[in-house]
């Protein structure tokens, strides 16, 4: 089901601060209606937008409510072993993401360098064509850098 978000709400399932979302949507990276985004708008740019990895949406729903009521009835804060454990989990957790990053960015160039390859062994007309998509590529990745 294709619903929409504001700005707010399609920024942080993204990852990114409102600001930045606004910037997309001057920039025309991500189209925009009165004010909301589609989920199908923000997934052609974001594609794992409105996925769960592992339930983490519901993980960190789950302690901002916990976290919320447990100030709210003026709980103590959580003992140092707990808060421990979590950052580890944590540093875990980031540590698989900045590898995911760094295959990625892997990837990127090698797909760049395998295409400058390719657009020389064409002839004029493809090289020109295919020169049209290695621009639009390069583009698309500088502006999510």
């Amino acid at each position: 089901m294709d619903h929409l978000l504001s700005l707010s709400q399609a920024a942080r399932l993204v990852g990114i601060k409102r600001r930045q979302m606004q910037q997309y949507i001057q920039k025309g990276i991500v189209h925009a209606f009165e004010g909301a985004i589609r989920m199908s708008e923000l997934q052609k740019v974001f594609p794992d937008a409105g996925q769960d990895h592992g339930g983490m949406i519901e993980k960190v729903r789950a302690i901002q409510d916990s976290a919320l009521y447990k100030h709210q009835r003026g709980d103590a804060v959580p003992d140092a072993e707990h808060l421990m454990h979590e950052i580890h989990l944590l540093k875990l957790k980031l540590g698989d993401a900045e590898a995911k990053i760094d295959d990625y960015r892997t990837l990127l160039s090698e797909t760049q360098t395998q295409m400058l390859e390719l657009q020389e062994q064409c002839d004029r007309k493809q090289a020109m064509l295919l020169g049209n998509l290695i621009g639009w590529f390069m583009h698309q990745c500088k502006i999510r850098q």
